[in-house]
């Protein structure tokens, strides 16, 4: 049995009609994707997909939590999830993923495993930037990066937030 043999959705056994499947897109998951960036998930995918004739509408729903390191302070920091994602599925001679919201799959194929279009889906969720508000990141990993960044830092947050907000800054115009 492989990582990601629970994602299969069958296809060639369906009728026209309404059906619905879901997935769980744990912490495991991330890891058989080989993503060290996702310290931990909770997402509950729910499929909904509708058979007409020859093609198959496919909508995800995604929510739930994931975990990233914050940029600034390396902590991790929470990132809810909630987002939807569609593609229509289709029979045809040749695999073929050229579009965004249409996938073409041999007639050998009975079904399709949608763990990677789960993972792309949720990973670009992720921001591209990820920090903690002001004043919530780990004081001590702030006070090394200010040290090593030539910029003093007290113990005070109005202190510690203004070496965030400098240290933001400088990121961002690098």
């Amino acid at each position: 049995m492989g990582k990601f043999s629970q994602y299969k959705v069958q296809l060639a056994s369906l009728n026209d009609g309404h059906y619905e499947q879901d997935f769980e897109c744990g912490s495991e998951f991330f890891k058989n994707m080989e993503n060290p960036d996702i310290i931990a998930s909770d997402v509950h995918v729910h499929l909904d997909l509708e058979k007409k004739n020859d093609s198959y509408d496919c909508t995800f729903t995604c929510k739930g939590l994931m975990q990233v390191p914050c940029d600034r302070c390396l902590d991790p920091i929470d990132i809810d999830v909630d987002t939807t994602y569609h593609i229509t599925v289709k029979y045809g001679e040749d695999y073929n993923d050229e579009t965004d919201d249409l996938l073409i799959i041999p007639q050998s194929d009975t079904y399709i495993n949608v763990a990677y279009m789960l993972y792309d889906t949720l990973v670009l969720t992720i921001p591209l930037r990820h920090v903690h508000p002001l004043g919530k990141c780990n004081r001590a990993m702030a006070a090394a990066l200010s040290k090593h960044r030539s910029i003093g830092v007290d113990d005070t947050d109005e202190d510690f937030d203004d070496v965030s907000e400098q240290i933001d800054s400088e990121i961002e115009t690098e």
